[in-house]
């Protein structure tokens, strides 16, 4: 109990509370400081018309009846707001009726005479006089009160006993300090548990309303769950890449212990105990590919991995690598041909933009017939953003229609047989879409009209010339 007592006065939500009632409460005390020094405040004006009829009135009315102090402040005929104060000219003693309104005016005429009828402005009220007269063989001074607009209010806040007066300010302080608090710590709070859910496990968890907040705590809240998404789709991506992996290693370990324990068994026949080391060695290059691929991969999955950023000449890039592809299309007689090339210009990671478009080209080398023609070409886009598309146009049998939005998923085969006679490892297109991805870019892949399958990458132009 203790300990959980000791949490709550140290949690970030009870200083926010803190401060800011203190700040508030100290606010408030030099506000009523001040504002009782601006209610003694007053201004002497001249006499106010109606306020100096009023009064030659009730001076005429006294007279004629003949009426006595007391009949003068308790029976005088006048409204709610307004009263009269009689100051005994001997003795200077002052009094009032009923009303409570005018009892805080008594102190002022105790401290001031006034020879001569004025009025005295002060925030709440007016007072009038005075009027010398004789009352009850006693010679006074007779002003006329009226109240202010606010008086009402005044009044009822000078009456409330000493006490309240400080208890309303300090609770309506501490309540507005409480709801501020708590708006502000709620967030905090909400990522708190987040996070926390996030350890355990829960990938799923997010910080619940972030939208609904415009200031810095809702863009913290926004930048936690962008956070939990992207490492939610690491560990998935890592998840399903291994539960891949595992998949996809079995059969070419399949095919190395076979060809492995067939060439012990032939140890007398050097010539087809070749022939299953042989085996042995392209197996081995098959898995040493497939490794190198997988954390090709893995990297470019891992949305949190940093790019090398920097000017690069796209046509320029594009002919290299064209040039080192056509060694691999001279074995099937095939020809990369690069046309509507211009200057351009980009902000970019040269070695992952290498690598997408190899694997790309190499794709289409792998799947085209002998003697057919490979098409680079570069177009600029202008809307809805500028950019550059990359289309890459092979002369192959195309994909099926259903099979077109699973090209780029990791392993995915079209053909099992005819992958393995091209040695690929089913990667090279979900090596190629991470890296567009990796640049805010797109790819896509269509069959042609004529036959054979063309694949887009989109790129924003970062840098122009």
């Amino acid at each position: 109990m203790l300990s959980m007592i000791q949490r709550s006065f140290s949690s970030i939500g009870f200083k926010i509370f803190l401060w800011f009632w203190l700040f508030a409460l100290s606010s408030i005390i030099a506000t009523r400081f001040i504002s009782i020094q601006f209610s003694n405040n007053s201004v002497v004006l001249p006499a106010h018309p109606d306020d100096q009829q009023k009064l030659n009135r009730l001076v005429k009315r006294i007279q004629a009846q003949g009426m006595s102090i007391r009949d003068v402040l308790h029976n005088a005929p006048l409204p709610s707001h307004e009263a009269v104060i009689i100051k005994d000219i001997a003795t200077g003693k002052i009094r009032s009726g009923k009303k409570r309104f005018v009892r805080h005016l008594v102190h002022y005429l105790k401290e001031n005479s006034f020879s001569s009828i004025t009025s005295i402005q002060f925030p709440f009220g007016r007072i009038t006089g005075p009027k010398f007269l004789t009352v009850g063989k006693k010679k006074v001074q007779l002003y006329f009160v009226s109240r202010g607009k606010s008086a009402h209010f005044n009044s009822f806040i000078m009456q409330l006993p000493y006490w309240l007066k400080v208890a309303i300010p300090i609770i309506v302080s501490m309540l507005l300090a409480w709801l501020l608090a708590r708006s502000l710590s709620k967030p905090i709070l909400a990522i708190k548990q987040a996070a926390t859910a996030i350890g355990n496990g829960q990938l799923d968890a997010r910080v619940t309303n972030a939208n609904n907040r415009n200031d810095e705590l809702g863009s913290l809240s926004k930048s936690f769950n962008t956070m939990a998404e992207k490492l939610s789709q690491n560990l998935t991506a890592n998840q399903r890449l291994l539960a891949d992996v595992s998949h996809e290693l079995r059969s070419p370990m399949t095919r190395l212990q076979l060809a492995v324990g067939l060439a012990q068994q032939t140890k007398q026949n050097p010539e087809l105990q070749e022939k299953h080391l042989a085996r042995c060695e392209l197996e081995v290059t098959r898995l040493d590919k497939m490794i190198d691929d997988v954390l090709s991969l893995s990297r470019l999955e891992n949305s949190f991995q940093k790019i090398n950023l920097q000017s690069v000449v796209l046509d320029s890039l594009l002919a290299d690598i064209c040039q080192d592809c056509q060694y691999l299309a001279d074995e099937k007689d095939m020809l990369i041909t690069l046309k509507n090339t211009s200057s351009v210009k980009l902000l970019a990671d040269q070695n992952l933009l290498n690598s997408a478009f190899s694997n790309v080209i190499i794709n289409a080398i792998k799947y085209s017939p002998k003697s057919s023609e490979i098409v680079i070409s570069l177009k600029h886009v202008t809307a809805p953003q500028e950019c550059i598309n990359i289309i890459i146009s092979d002369s192959g049998t195309g994909v099926p229609s259903d099979a077109l939005a699973q090209l780029f998923q990791p392993f995915y085969r079209i053909n099992e047989d005819r992958d393995r006679e091209s040695g690929g490892t089913g990667l090279g297109l979900a090596i190629a879409q991470q890296a567009v991805l990796a640049h805010n870019g797109n790819i896509t892949a269509k069959n042609n009209n004529n036959g054979g399958l063309t694949v887009t990458i989109t790129l924003p132009l970062n840098v122009n010339d």
